[in-house]
């Protein structure tokens, strides 16, 4: 549900109406007092004189903000600001007295006898001045109060929306670079059977063919449900299984749960990329890939594990990762900061695993469709 402050700062009428009821809240407590010397007067009578002397500041309002926004044009500093409003103040309350008379009268039916004279201005002085005068200062206060809070939220949302583009324009700086190098690396296998086993390399392309299909269709999206990045690789993994054969063995592993809890756009394919470049291309014999993923608590934990020969004594991901690597690394880092896990461990000879650790947000909580 819209909370007052938004519709406020949205709806221009609203807010006029909001000032309005306030107004009428102020009238109708101080149609309630008691004057001095506890003379009873009918609430009827009370509520005209409240109303005459508080509704004709309703008619000031607007001409003090736009004093005040004609001013704040010219002064930035709000001592200068305060300032040039001190002799506007005061003839803006004269004027409010010779009102309130004037509306007395009327109300009393004597407005025949009303004269701009200045009797009634020193008559005031003893006390309808000074209090006319702290409501003038009342308005403008609660008004610049006002016009600063608007101030700082639309800074606030233009920041919000300026760091919101700088890292849309990094993330898709990111998967830009990814795309290329996916496809520099398949067309790469593709090549390797084109003169001798043509066949094979049609079925590739095939595979390669559907990739991109994949691929172009979410070009734009940052996040896509799991199920939808299993697919992906689903398709990826039958490109390497028409290049590897019977020497390669994937297995994939995920919890019906977590298949519409939004990912990265392609963040499992440099992952098991590696795994096969370094974990299955190497061997000779059989090897096995591991893709897992699981819902703990309330977060995704994603797995890929490959029986390689594992990381080198002394590897560091900072030095040693790949572009693969390094562009999970630093999407990760822009789209959850430091709201995420990712780590890779493995010993000489007991092949690599990574691990990533990310909120749990499930499309169909945003309204996404998941395929």
């Amino acid at each position: 549900m819209e909370n007052l402050e938004d519709l406020l700062a949205r709806n221009r009428w609203t807010r006029w109406l909001f000032g309005f009821l306030c107004w009428l809240a102020i009238v109708l407590f101080y149609s309630t007092r008691v004057p001095l010397g506890g003379r009873v007067v009918p609430w009827t009578t009370s509520l005209e004189t409240s109303a005459s002397i508080w509704f004709v500041w309703v008619l000031f309002v607007p001409a003090i903000i736009r004093c005040d926004r004609l001013i704040k044009r010219h002064v930035v500093s709000l001592v200068g600001r305060l300032l040039l409003h001190v002799p506007i103040s005061l003839a803006v309350t004269a004027l409010t007295v010779y009102v309130t008379r004037a509306v007395g009268l009327f109300l009393g039916g004597q407005l025949s006898s009303f004269r701009l004279s200045f009797d009634v201005l020193r008559a005031s002085w003893a006390g309808l001045f000074h209090s006319h005068l702290l409501v003038y200062w009342g308005i403008l206060g609660v008004y610049i109060a006002w016009d600063s809070h608007e101030g700082l939220r639309d800074r606030q949302i233009r920041t919000a929306e300026l760091e919101r583009a700088l890292v849309e324009a990094r993330l898709g700086a990111l998967q830009t670079q990814l795309n290329p190098h996916f496809l520099f690396n398949a067309l790469n296998a593709i090549s390797t059977h084109i003169e001798g086993t043509p066949r094979t390399a049609r079925r590739m392309l095939e595979q390669l063919g559907d990739l991109l299909r994949l691929s172009l269709s979410h070009s734009e999206d940052q996040e896509i449900p799991l199920a939808e990045e299993i697919e992906f690789i689903d398709k990826y993994v039958g490109l390497q299984q028409a290049r590897f054969g019977d020497r390669l063995e994937v297995t994939t592993s995920i919890d019906p749960e977590v298949l519409d809890v939004l990912v990265p756009t392609f963040l499992l394919e440099p992952l098991v990329e590696n795994a096969i470049r370094h974990g299955i291309a190497p061997r000779s014999e059989r090897g096995h890939v591991e893709i897992s993923g699981e819902k703990r608590g309330d977060r995704l934990r994603l797995s890929v594990r490959d029986e390689g020969p594992g990381l080198p004594q002394g590897w560091d991901p900072d030095r040693s990762g790949g572009i693969g690597i390094q562009n999970t690394r630093e999407r990760l880092q822009h789209l959850y900061g430091d709201n995420h896990m990712f780590a890779i461990s493995g010993t000489s000879g007991s092949g690599v695993l990574v691990e990533i650790e990310i909120p749990c947000q499930h499309a169909n909580s945003l309204g996404q469709t998941v395929v």
